[in-house]
């Protein structure tokens, strides 16, 4: 999606649905320098106005919203499960991200020797889409929990907890109502034979948390992680590691309660970003930092 916001009066909205064989930066690139797009964000972006019939002249900032993946293509950033550097907007490692940048801008294209935007969109403008960030941030910490069950000692424990968790995940209404946990044999190897991972939509990744349910809406159809938490124990620390867990989805919905939000000051701002560090620390705390995903670093980065 890209946004050209005409100041100050109002929005107009260009969404693009293209289907393309594989999407990486040559083929997006081409795509969009066979439209008029390129030449009028130039035109705008050195002074000329853009005509609205009926409204009249405006001056044009354009932004670009979409998935992190679209949006890494886009720049011609790295988008593979191992790179080094994750995020879109900077060059740092997961495990490098720290507070001090919450005040620094976006750097990426100042030391990427590969960075090159298919639109001239400076990354200050550039927004990920917090569903698709809820969605892959939901089924990593659900299938953490499969995980941690699935390698639970003894064995019968582990059954009943998987058995458990499909119950769950089937109620919520995953996979239509019908969740099988099972050995995930493209991924399995010789020494390792990990779960299936299970996946999450928009709407059932809503449910997870309180902060999607509305006035008048069943309570009991959100806080779903409360069930999933409960079915699948972590004794170790006399509980402690469990009570951790608990927070990590206690400020993980307060993060998204912030992004609803329609507008912010300056306190919400920094009660957002106290919010992020917080959250980071109890994930760690519960899940250790190697499970920080490139979802997470991306849109919990200190650039935005």
């Amino acid at each position: 999606m890209i946004n050209a916001i005409f100041l100050p009066a109002f929005s107009l909205t260009f969404m693009f649905s293209i289907q393309v064989d594989k999407e990486d930066h040559a083929i997006l690139y081409w795509v969009f320098h066979q439209t008029s797009i390129p030449s009028i964000i130039s035109d705008q972006k050195n002074g000329k106005l853009l005509h609205v019939d009926g409204f009249g002249d405006y001056s044009v900032e354009w932004h670009m919203a979409g998935d992190l993946k679209t949006l890494k293509c886009m720049y011609n950033v790295a988008t593979g499960p191992m790179v080094k550097s994750p995020c879109l907007y900077c060059m740092s490692a997961a495990k490098e991200l720290d507070p001090t940048q919450w005040k620094k801008g976006p750097n990426r294209h100042l030391q990427d020797p590969n960075f090159k935007p298919a639109l001239d969109i400076p990354l200050c403008r550039v927004h990920i889409c917090t569903m698709h960030a809820l969605c892959r941030i939901i089924e990593k910490l659900v299938y953490l929990y499969i995980c941690f069950a699935w390698t639970m000692k003894p064995k019968q424990e582990s059954e009943k907890s998987i058995k458990a968790i499909e119950k769950v995940l089937s109620d919520i209404g995953l996979h239509g109502g019908n969740v099988k946990i099972e050995e995930d044999t493209k991924r399995s190897t010789s020494t390792s034979k990990p779960p299936t991972k299970p996946s999450i939509g928009g709407v059932k990744a809503r449910r997870f948390l309180s902060c999607f349910g509305k006035v008048g809406q069943n309570t009991d159809m959100f806080d779903k992680w409360k069930d999933l938490h409960n079915v699948v124990k972590d004794r170790a620390g006399g509980g402690a590691i469990q009570n951790k867990k608990a927070n990590v989805w206690i400020h993980l919905n307060k993060i998204f309660k912030y992004l609803e939000r329609d507008t912010w000051s300056t306190y919400h701002l920094n009660m957002f970003q106290n919010t992020l560090e917080t959250w980071k620390k109890s994930f760690n705390e519960a899940w250790n930092e190697q499970n920080i995903t490139h979802y997470m670093v991306n849109c919990f980065t200190r650039h935005q």
